[in-house]
């Protein structure tokens, strides 16, 4: 979603012409992208991350153990290689909206061709870590798109129509890792109940 604003932001500023702001968003997306690829570079960074916001979020539950997602050569460098492709697809879907191209009821069913292969090939990457729930995300996100095509208005138009892809992607993200949530949070008290087990005593470390 950061992203998805800043490369909003950068191609508002460029066709206004206000340079500064283009320059200090296109300056922020590669910081942002440099720190990604060092977080999939490193697997020490990306364990340190994510055992602080697992810490933070479920500390009081006990912990458990998970095999990582083995990952080929092949695999590391597509993921290295699809990241900015897919930050590439955004940006230039933004500019050729902007710029008539592409009108703006049809942004978000172009940005389903290469959002949701990607968001896909998240799921295949990093399972068994997270569940096939999360794919709610790229299902739905079809299914707007089909709609769009097929005559349905659900689009934004004007000043409005750069959301037609920053407000699904957002909302069908953030309701697929709601219901992940709500899944897992029901998944253990059920364990729970199963072993007899209560609060911190629930760990499998």
């Amino acid at each position: 979603m950061v992203i998805a604003g800043l490369s909003y932001l950068a191609g508002a500023a460029f066709i206004k012409g206000n340079m500064t702001v283009f320059r200090v968003c296109i300056v922020v997306l590669f910081a942002i992208l440099v720190f990604v690829l060092i977080i999939r570079a490193s697997k020490f960074v990306g364990v340190i991350i994510q055992r602080w916001i697992d810490q933070l979020i479920y500390d009081h539950e006990g912990t458990a153990t998970m095999p990582e997602p083995k990952l080929t050569k092949k695999k590391k460098w597509l993921a290295y290689v699809v990241g900015p492709v897919v930050g590439g697809c955004i940006i230039g879907t933004y500019y050729l909206s902007m710029e008539g191209y592409i009108a703006f009821k049809y942004m978000q069913p172009v940005s389903a061709l290469y959002l949701v292969p990607f968001l896909v090939h998240l799921y295949f990457l990093q399972r068994p870590r997270i569940g096939p729930l999360v794919l709610i995300c790229p299902i739905l996100y079809t299914i707007h798109a089909i709609l769009i095509v097929a005559g349905v208005p659900i689009f934004f138009t004007g000043n409005l129509g750069i959301l037609n892809m920053l407000l699904p992607v957002f909302g069908y993200t953030f309701l697929a890792h709601v219901i992940c949530h709500v899944y897992s949070r029901y998944a253990l008290k059920k364990l729970k109940g199963l072993t007899h087990l209560e609060g911190d005593t629930a760990n499998g470390d």
